[in-house]
């Protein structure tokens, strides 16, 4: 009872202090857990059915080592009781170790499905991280308007020999040689439904980009409207907004946690294993939640709370055959797109046959 030892305690230093000590643990396991909460990836299990997870979190750790001012880690597996099932060292890298501890209660769809361990806990705290409530909508609708240009440049390309020269060259210096050779295959058999595939929303804003910057006095409509959104709001609309507001957190190519697009083609695997480095070069999710949101009329500030399930959707639906199947990501991204669309439709006509009604 608070209240009543804090009126025993009236005019006894002695007993305030022990007061405060018996209150400093409390306290901390309430701030660490507004931490835990707020980085909490989604379809979190773990923190929501674990009552000791949070107050567990060892800032020493075990005896012989030193974890004071180490990244979080992940700490074998189980539950607090047996040393096992908690995180380790200080909150520097809460987000990412939470999302380590509850990727594996994400199911995927489909059954055997390979999903790279260090992409997953990437995609999951970058769709945390709280950054869309001052969003314009105009940058949301100069994103949407760079992935299409870079959709209709491509179909251009598939009937426009001159056109696809120019789209390759640019889309080389973006995608793996691999898969710009496919892109150049499926063009040139007038399939532009199938050289998509092979690119990424990452790849088609980046070329998209390099495409505007390079024609000063656009003929398409598209790339027009992105050059006047640029020059009315110079300020708010830039690459520079998007890097900051869709990018990835990059503590290992950066050091840094700070949200940037690079644009770099995606890292191989190495020695048969996947890596941060790996899973920080997928720089997707983003930009095309981002035309997702556009298309289905969403506000900018929804972003905080669909994104989350949007990538948790997304995760599920991973189906890779092998390591190097970085398709399956894009296909997963689409599959959840037409679910998340057919939803939408659905939602808005329900709510148009209530109005009439």
């Amino acid at each position: 009872d608070l209240v009543q030892e804090a009126r025993r305690a009236l005019g006894s230093p002695q007993r305030l202090r022990a007061l405060r000590g018996q209150l400093a643990p409390l306290l901390r396991d309430t701030l660490v857990g507004y931490n835990y909460l707020f980085y909490a990836p989604p379809g979190a299990q773990v923190i929501r059915t674990n009552p000791l997870f949070v107050r567990s979190h060892d800032f020493i750790g075990s005896y012989g080592t030193q974890s004071t001012w180490a990244s979080t880690e992940v700490l074998a597996t189980g539950w607090p009781s047996n040393a096992g099932g908690r995180l380790v060292g200080s909150l520097v890298n809460l987000p990412y170790a939470l999302a380590q501890g509850e990727q594996n209660f994400l199911v995927p769809e489909a059954e055997p499905a390979l999903i790279w361990t260090d992409l997953v806990p990437q995609m999951l705290v970058t769709s945390r991280i709280a950054r869309w409530w001052k969003l314009s909508p105009a940058l949301v609708e100069w994103v949407a308007l760079h992935i299409q240009y870079g959709r209709l440049s491509l179909a251009e390309a598939a009937i426009d020999e001159q056109r696809r020269q120019q789209v390759l060259e640019v889309l080389a210096q973006f995608g793996l040689p691999g898969e710009v050779a496919r892109v150049a295959y499926w063009l040139e058999q007038g399939a532009p439904d199938r050289a998509l595939n092979h690119v990424t929303p990452t790849e088609l804003f980046m070329f998209a980009r390099r495409l505007v910057q390079e024609e000063r006095d656009p003929s398409d409509p598209l790339a027009r409207r992105i050059q006047q959104l640029a020059a009315r709001e110079p300020a708010e609309i830039n690459y520079e907004a998007v890097s900051r507001t869709f990018g990835t957190p990059k503590p290992l190519l950066r050091a840094s946690y700070r949200p940037q697009l690079l644009g770099l083609r995606r890292f191989p695997t190495l020695m048969g294993y996947s890596s941060r480095i790996l899973a920080e070069s997928w720089e997707a999710n983003l930009l095309y939640f981002a035309t997702l949101a556009h298309e289905l009329y969403l506000r900018p500030t929804q972003l905080n709370l669909v994104v989350p399930e949007w990538t948790r959707l997304a995760v599920e639906k991973i189906f890779a055959t092998h390591l190097e199947d970085w398709r399956a990501v894009w296909r997963s991204l689409q599959e959840a797109g037409a679910v998340i669309a057919a939803e939408r439709r659905k939602e808005l006509g329900e709510y148009l046959q209530a109005s009439l009604n």
